[in-house]
């Protein structure tokens, strides 16, 4: 007796079936997100041929992220002031400004900004900083000049002393000429107190009053000189006085030796008293009024050593503070600053601007300054996020500008689908003519290759980019564990890297670049390159006198272990394109990992499945199609 058994859905019988619903829903989804817009119009098209009958759902329309040689966009260049960084540390410090720029450009949103560090024929270091799809070079200056250069600075004393000396000077040569033109018109009116008016706010009267030798020693040897009723010829320098002196009266008067002596004096018994009158002006020698961006000079604290900037909220008063907390570096040299400047003020710099300028009470160890200069939230909240997202350690300064037009970047993509397109052409005509019928099937797994890989350059919505990895996931173990070609860790790490590479690209967008189109074609060859590797293995059996079947598997088998080794050559070295590189090398590695990682999966796995369905009795008789004749056994 037979007992009938019920085979389950999931059985060996199924699996061609299930790997054929998954193969036509994985090219569905490359197609709708590839293409979206060519689907959308499909769809409307066939909504009104059906009198909208038949409609179909519509695909987010995501267009490609283009670069700044095909959107266009703005090219700024910057010019770096290294003369107060030792030579050895300059290399250092600008790759620090080209990743604090990079850091704060990639926070605006920009697509893949390309910044990087170069050095002219005369020594000059600049900053190169382009900016795809920004048409707006005030915006561009804009999103780079936010970026704070943060300074800390002490009194420079001896530039304090300077000042002082020019301020001191420049006032005493204006009262000297005030006292001068004052003296002048007195000896031509031969009064003091008529010209007083003239002068009342800049000068003192004095009116009648006695001065003598020992007190006044200077006035008192001009009026020795003087007769009565006359007014000295210029004014008369005494302390901080300039003095025009008119002479009233004198006399002799005695002096009183006991209290002279008791202050340790030697004076004469009797001493000349004048009688004065006189117009005081006042030289001005208190601290000048000096320009807060000078007298002082800078420490080695700057927003190098700075760790974050926190806002806070003062408790006695309610103002915004913004405190400063600096790694271990910073921290000590913070507190040798405050150390040596307790009592004196030390200055806070932000793009070259004192914004503080706080007393040093007590040496502060442990490395937390506060800012409390005169903002509000949202300015303290700005300073905030300005220094938390980097301060440059190198001042820079704008010398060059320029916008790249959009028709430019359309023209270049343009000619780059132009050359991909021919590029396309060529090798399917070099597949047809040589491989024949298993060329045709690498051609249409090639075109399948090309709308997987497009659809990854693209940023998928979470559901749809899970679902397009998860097919490409599990058809990979149908066909892996039906060849039996997972040999190792070595496969099933190669497996697992590219996997979690391919679920981050195909969440986050591909910026393309003419470079990056590079990349892409020459994956393109790459993946033809597998399916001639396979081919040729196959061929070998075929000449050998194996079934057809038997001599597909056996061609995926032996050629598995080639593609795998080359493939992971390639992949380490768009690692270390996309790990060091920047700007346009980076965005090559990148998609020429996504090319090399698909063109595995669509040589391996499209190639193998469209083999296997149109295998049969009469391709066997048929091996002009496969590229080989049989060779007939012998027994």
């Amino acid at each position: 007796m037979y007992k009938n058994e019920k085979k389950s859905i999931f059985s060996a019988k199924y699996r061609p079936w299930w790997i054929a619903i998954l193969l036509i829903s994985f090219i569905f989804l490359a197609f709708v997100s590839a293409v979206d817009n060519i689907y959308n119009r499909a769809a409307d098209s066939l909504a009104e041929a059906t009198n909208h009958v038949v409609v179909l759902p519509k695909a987010p329309e995501r267009p490609f992220m283009l670069g700044l040689d095909l959107q266009g966009g703005t090219q700024l260049v910057y010019q770096a002031d290294v003369s107060a960084i030792p030579e050895g540390e300059r290399s250092a410090s600008l790759e620090g400004v080209r990743d604090v720029i990079e850091s704060r450009v990639d926070s605006t949103g920009v697509s893949e900004p390309m910044i990087q560090v170069n050095r002219t024929l005369a020594g000059d270091y600049r900053i190169i900083a382009e900016l795809a799809g920004i048409k707006d070079v005030d915006e561009a200056i804009r999103i780079i000049g936010e970026t704070p250069i943060l300074e800390f600075k002490e009194q420079d004393d001896e530039k304090i002393d300077e000042e002082l000396d020019k301020a001191v000077s420049e006032s005493e040569e204006e009262i000297l000429t005030l006292a001068n033109t004052a003296s002048d018109e007195a000896l031509d009116k031969n009064s003091i107190t008529e010209i007083y008016s003239n002068y009342q706010n800049e000068a003192e009267l004095k009116e009648e009053y006695w001065i003598n030798e020992m007190e006044n020693p200077n006035l008192s040897q001009v009026a020795s000189e003087m007769e009565s009723q006359e007014i000295y010829t210029e004014p008369v320098q005494h302390n901080n006085i300039y003095s025009i002196v008119k002479l009233i009266d004198s006399r002799v008067s005695e002096v009183d030796l006991d209290i002279e002596a008791q202050e340790g004096l030697e004076v004469e018994s009797e001493v000349n008293e004048y009688l004065i009158t006189s117009l005081d002006f006042t030289l001005d020698v208190s601290m000048p009024e000096i320009d807060p961006e000078a007298g002082w000079k800078n420490t080695e604290l700057t927003g190098k050593q700075l760790s974050r900037a926190i806002l806070q909220f003062n408790p006695n008063d309610g103002r915004p503070e913004v405190v400063l907390e600096f790694d271990s570096e910073g921290r000590e040299l913070f507190a040798d600053i405050t150390r040596r400047n307790i009592d004196k003020p030390v200055a806070i710099f932000l793009d070259g601007h004192p914004i503080s300028v706080p007393n040093v009470h007590e040496e502060i160890p442990d490395g937390r300054a506060v800012i409390s200069g005169q903002f509000d939230v949202q300015e303290a909240r700005l300073l905030v996020q300005r220094l938390n997202t980097g301060a440059l350690p190198v001042p820079i300064e704008l010398i060059g500008q320029q916008t790249v037009g959009a028709s430019l970047g359309e023209k270049s993509v343009n000619n780059s689908l132009f050359a991909a397109l021919f590029g396309f052409l060529f090798v399917a005509f070099f597949m047809l003519l040589y491989y024949r019928l298993p060329g045709l099937v690498a051609i249409v797994s090639l075109g399948i290759y090309v709308l997987a890989v497009l659809t990854i350059f693209k940023a998928l919505p979470i559901l749809i980019a899970s679902l397009f990895i998860a097919i490409l996931i599990i058809l990979f173990s149908l066909v892996f564990s039906e060849l039996k070609i997972f040999d190792g860790l070595v496969s099933l790490a190669l497996f697992f890297v590219i996997t979690a590479f391919l679920i981050f690209y195909a969440v986050n967008p591909v910026t393309l670049t003419l470079a990056g189109i590079t990349g892409f074609i020459l994956s393109i060859g790459m993946a033809v390159d597998a399916n001639i590797l396979i081919f040729e293995r196959m061929k070998e059996e075929l000449r050998g006198g194996k079934p057809l079947s038997t001599s597909i598997d056996e061609g995926f088998r032996r050629a598995w272990p080639s593609i795998r080794d080359g493939n992971i050559t390639t992949i380490l070295v768009c690692f270390a394109l996309m790990t060091f590189g920047t700007g346009l090398v980076r965005g090559f590695g990148a998609t020429l990992f996504i090319g090399v990682s698909i063109s595995m999966f669509s040589s391996i796995v499209i190639t193998r499945i469209l083999l296997k369905t149109i295998k049969g009795s009469w391709l066997e008789k048929k091996s002009w199609l496969l590229g080989v004749k049989k060779r007939k056994n012998i027994n």
